[in-house]
C-alpha cells in the first residue's frame, strides 16, 4: 500500500456510529472498496472492512487491516488504542489530542511559509493540497431523491448517502464519536491527512438534522484514479456474539500480556509494523 492510497484509505476509514448504547446497542458493520468509476461499485476490491460496537456508553471499533481496537470513552475523556499483536496499548486523552493536533497545524503553518518565502521547489500541488486540509473548502449540494449529499472541491470529493435516523440526538453522539476519531488518527498517524476535512463532511451531515450516511464514496481523482466506498451496515442491537467480542476485549485491554505504553512508543511501534 503506497502512502498516497494509504493518505486516501485513512481519510474515509469508518464515518459511522450511533450512540443506542446505554439500552440496546448498536453495531455497525463496514466494507471499504476500491472501485474503478468505470465499472459497478459491486465490483470493486474489498480493501479494508471494520466492526464497530457501541455497548454501555462506550464505542469498540476494530480495523482488521490495522489490527487496532479504539475504544472511546466519552465519559473518561479518553481512548484507549490496542493492538494484540504487537501486545501493547496507550491511553490518549482529549486534551492530549488537542495539543497533538495543534501542534502539528502550527508546524505545518511554519512550514508554508517557509516554502512560500524560500526558494525551495516543492510541488505546488502538493502545497495546495496540505493548504486545503488546513482550510478545506467544499461546494455543497444535495440530491432529495436520492437523499445523496455531495462535498465537492478540487482536491477531493465526497458522496454521501444517507438515510433518515429517528433520533437527532444519537446522530449528533454518532458525529461527535467521528470527530475525535478523526483527530485521533491524525494524532496517531502525523504523516497522514489532517482531519479538518472530516470535520467539514461531519459538520455538513449535521446540518440535515436527522439522518446519518450509509454509503461514502471518495473521490480523489486525479491524484488517486481509483474511488473508495465505504459501504455501512447499521444494525440497532448487539448479538450474543456481539457481547461475547466485548468481553475479549475487555479482557485483552485487562490481560498483562498487554503492555501499556507512551503514545509515542505506540506510534513508533505501529510504524515499525506497517512497513514489515
Amino acid at each position: 500500500m503506497n502512502k498516497l492510497w494509504l493518505l486516501s484509505w485513512l481519510l474515509l476509514l469508518p464515518f459511522l456510529a450511533g450512540e443506542r448504547c446505554a439500552a440496546q446497542g448498536l453495531r455497525i458493520s463496514t466494507q471499504i472498496r476500491a472501485v474503478d468509476p468505470a465499472t459497478p461499485a459491486a465490483e470493486g476490491t474489498v480493501v479494508s472492512s471494520s466492526l464497530t460496537l457501541c455497548h454501555n456508553g462506550r464505542i469498540f471499533d476494530y480495523v482488521a487491516l490495522a489490527d487496532e481496537l479504539c475504544v472511546f470513552d466519552p465519559v473518561q475523556k479518553h481512548f484507549v488504542v490496542a493492538s494484540a499483536s504487537r501486545r501493547i496499548q496507550t491511553l490518549v486523552t482529549f486534551d492530549e489530542i488537542r495539543h497533538h493536533t495543534e501542534t502539528r497545524r502550527l508546524r505545518t503553518e511554519e512550514y508554508l511559509q517557509e516554502m512560500s518565502a524560500g526558494s525551495a521547489t516543492v510541488g505546488g500541488a502538493e502545497l495546495q493540497f496540505i493548504r486545503f486540509q488546513l482550510n478545506p473548502e467544499f461546494r455543497q449540494s444535495f440530491e432529495p431523491a436520492r437523499n445523496l449529499l455531495v462535498l465537492a472541491s478540487p482536491a477531493l470529493t465526497y458522496r454521501i448517502e444517507l438515510c433518515r435516523w429517528e433520533d437527532a440526538e444519537q446522530v449528533d453522539r454518532c458525529l461527535t464519536w467521528r470527530d475525535w476519531t478523526a483527530r485521533l488518527n491524525s494524532v496517531l498517524h502525523p504523516d497522514n491527512l489532517f482531519p479538518e476535512p472530516r470535520l467539514e463532511v461531519h459538520r455538513a451531515i449535521r446540518e440535515r438534522g436527522d439522518s446519518l450516511p450509509v454509503v461514502v464514496e471518495l473521490d480523489r481523482r486525479p491524484a488517486v484514479n481509483t474511488l473508495l466506498r465505504a459501504e455501512h451496515q447499521i444494525t440497532t442491537g448487539l448479538s450474543d456474539d456481539d457481547h461475547s467480542r466485548i468481553a475479549k476485549w475487555e479482557s485483552m485491554l485487562r490481560s498483562a500480556d498487554l503492555q501499556t505504553v507512551p503514545l509515542r512508543r505506540y506510534q513508533q511501534t505501529a510504524l515499525v509494523s506497517r512497513n514489515r
